[in-house]
């Protein structure tokens, strides 16, 4: 950093530069007592402070979204003279130039200001949206999203992949994780889709609460978990983001508050609020949401943040607060601890300081908030330890071997028709040549998706470290087999390779997006790959489609043109290698759909109840294997909520079989259990199964 040139790494504590450390800065005191005792030191303006959060940008020059140096002025106006105690890099928000050392640079250079700005030396805090690995920064790994990692159907692979995310962003000085996402995929129109864990809240649950432990592993080399978004989110009945949503209290009981229970029960540090509004109250002004449901009811006890700059919405979105100052007074009171402010978090300090100095909003709601963000800071070290070694934080960034490994165990075979007698996949020497079709087997973006480098996906013009599909075939390729590439762009070229080809590979795309501009009302693939689809099929080659995706598009005329069907969801980083190892046979699909996959988009359904039954193209836990599994002997001990079952390859290949347990049947039906077991072909094993988030 060439604007604070004083900024090191520093590793010597501030307890250690206090020759008389007061109460708050002596770590081997109880935590209430270092809150109270430094509340007692703070000013009005301080605390008001903690409730706001800035973007990284309105700390640099310029309109608070442009990227540059960090600039002195701004520094001054909001960490020095307004006492802002957090901020936070929005999707693609990053340092110049955007490495981990440079994020552990500036990261340390805001700390080291924010320290010096005033004598009671609070350090920041500093949150980011690390959902499928530290995907802000350049040179991170990225796992597979959320809706890939639930098809594994295994707690353990997920938290491993939370730990190794939360060490790679506090690597960098980032503390605070806007992550996981608690809300429910029920509506794969909804832009966020492919962030959630899927549609049954029981399996949700586990997985919320997977990945809370891994974020939180550490309290210095981890970081504090967001659970997001308390309630109601993604499921309006059209299926836009941020839209108002009408859910009956049955469902809301019994689908949307059972993920956000386990993560309390795991310790989640805090909450991130619903954008939008449900039932008719918008939720950041909502005291029966934000203090009777989730405090009184749901016992949390952290740090409640609004979301992107949705204090503002409710005066000019929902029209439930007259001015600026009303909307920071309902927010507040309705239970807002930190207001996530993108460039105007000074003035949101101001307001908060002039609303308690007028007696609109009590000092000791003030108190109350305040006390559960320093709190935060405590739990995290950040009193001790506020900076970050630069040079370790590349190497932290990287776990490919940990993403290989999640990737392979997201895929999921749909359809495997036989051809010649014999299913098509995997693919062998029976079929020499074999032809890679269409853009996404050449694109990382398209296995990367949404909240890659930027929140909308990777920039045309930036190049990413990632294995994509074409370059993961052709490192497998068997021997005997020979691989040409079409990305399908020239019409002609595209017949004469068809023709010479024993079978196609047609890897097929969604375009990378968010939130809302990541909306698709009707699901559907372009008019261009639709065509495209049409026009090898009629070469009378087999085709097997690899789907790159963060949600079930309308397959209504892919799949009957399609012989194979393998879902890759987002894989993320590794994904090429994870797909060839599926397409080649080096590895037996296990993947499950953590959805049902709906005919079409007008079979979803209008509003949401208890019990969805919906028809399904495919159900929810459907995937196929290369080989065969038999279920015997159940047992269940439903004093301990445990089972056993005996799981039998019948097949001819070696293979990992999921174990899906199921309470009732239909529409009712809860699933209770989840196992594993891997077996060759002919082995048999008995495995014990417990039950989900009891």
């Amino acid at each position: 950093m060439k604007l604070l040139t004083c900024v090191l790494y520093c590793s010597t504590s501030l307890a250690t530069v206090t020759a008389a450390p007061l109460p708050y800065q002596n770590p081997t005191f109880p935590l209430t007592t270092r809150v109270q005792d430094l509340l007692s030191r703070m000013s009005l303006e301080e605390k008001a402070g903690q409730l706001v959060q800035t973007n990284l940008t309105r700390l640099m020059p310029g309109n608070g979204y442009t990227r540059g140096p960090l600039d002195p002025v701004q520094l001054n106006a909001v960490l020095g003279q307004a006492h802002v105690g957090s901020v936070l890099s929005g999707g693609g928000f990053a340092p110049v130039p955007n490495t981990p050392a440079a994020w552990a640079e500036m990261t340390n250079a805001l700390q080291r200001y924010a320290l010096d700005s005033t004598p009671l030396r609070i350090p920041l805090l500093y949150g980011a949206d690390g959902v499928h690995g530290h995907n802000n920064v350049l040179g991170a790994t990225l796992f597979p999203h959320n809706i890939g990692l639930a098809a594994s159907f295994d707690p353990a692979l997920a938290q491993q992949v939370a730990t190794s995310t939360g060490k790679a962003l506090r690597a960098t000085g980032v503390n605070w994780n806007f992550a996981p996402d608690a809300d429910l995929g029920l509506d794969p129109r909804w832009g966020r889709f492919y962030e959630t864990f899927g549609e049954d809240p029981q399996w949700v649950s586990a997985l919320v609460a997977a990945q809370v432990r891994g974020f939180q592993a550490s309290p210095l080399t981890g970081v504090a978990a967001t659970v997001k978004h308390f309630i109601g989110y993604g499921q309006a009945a059209d299926g836009r983001d941020r839209a108002p949503a009408t859910v009956a209290e049955s469902a809301l009981n019994s689908l949307l508050v059972p993920p956000f229970r386990a993560a309390f029960q795991a310790g989640v540090a805090s909450v991130m609020v619903n954008s939008g509004a449900l039932n008719g109250q918008a939720v950041h002004a909502s005291g029966d949401l934000l203090i009777g449901l989730l405090r009184r009811d749901l016992g949390f006890d952290g740090v409640t943040i609004s979301d992107w700059d949705d204090v503002a919405r409710l005066q000019t979105v929902h029209k439930a607060a007259a001015s600026e100052e009303d909307a920071v007074r309902q927010a507040v009171m309705a239970g807002i601890d930190v207001m996530m402010v993108p460039t105007e978090a000074a003035a949101y300090s101001a307001t908060v300081t002039q609303l308690v100095r007028s007696g609109k909003l009590p000092m000791a709601r003030l108190d109350e908030a305040a006390s559960r963000v320093l709190a935060l800071k405590f739990r995290l070290g950040l009193f001790e330890h506020p900076f970050v070694d630069p040079a370790q934080a590349a190497a932290k960034v990287v776990d490919r071997e940990l993403a290989y490994q999640a990737a392979g165990a997201s895929m999921t075979l749909l359809k495997n028709a036989a051809v010649g007698g014999l299913p098509l996949l995997p693919l062998t020497v029976r079929t020499p040549r074999v032809l890679i079709v269409g853009p996404a087997a050449s694109d990382p973006r398209a296995q990367l998706g949404g909240w890659s480098v930027d929140w909308q996906g990777v920039p045309p013009d930036t190049q990413v470290q990632a294995v994509t599909v074409l370059a993961g075939l052709k490192a497998q390729v068997p021997p005997g087999v020979t691989l040409t590439y079409q990305d399908g762009s020239s019409p002609a070229d595209l017949q004469q390779a068809a023709r010479g080809a024993d079978v196609i590979v047609w890897v097929l795309g969604e375009k990378p997006g968010a939130e809302g501009q990541a909306d698709a009302p009707t699901l559907a693939l372009t008019d261009q790959e639709l065509v495209r689809v049409q026009d090898l099929r009629r070469f009378g080659k087999p085709i097997l489609t690899v789907l790159l995706a963060g949600r079930p598009l309308d397959l209504r005329t892919v799949l009957p043109a399609s012989d194979a069907l393998l879902m890759a969801y987002l894989p993320g980083s590794e994904g090429g290698r994870a797909v060839a190892d599926a397409v080649w046979g080096n590895r037996n699909p296990s993947g499950r759909l953590p959805f049902r996959w709906p005919t079409r988009p007008g079979a979803l359904p209008a509003v949401l109840t208890a019990a969805p039954d919906l028809p399904a193209l495919f159900p929810f836990g459907a995937g196929l294997s290369y080989t065969q599994f038999a279920e015997q002997d159940l047992h269940i001990n439903a004093a301990a909520h445990t089972a056993r079952i005996t799981i039998r390859n019948t097949g001819s290949s070696a293979g990992q079989h999921r174990v899906l347990a199921y309470d009732g049947s239909g529409p009712n039906r809860q699933l209770v259990a989840v196992g594993r077991v891997r077996l060759a072909a002919g082995e048999s094993q008995t495995i014990s199964l417990t039950w989900l988030n009891r």
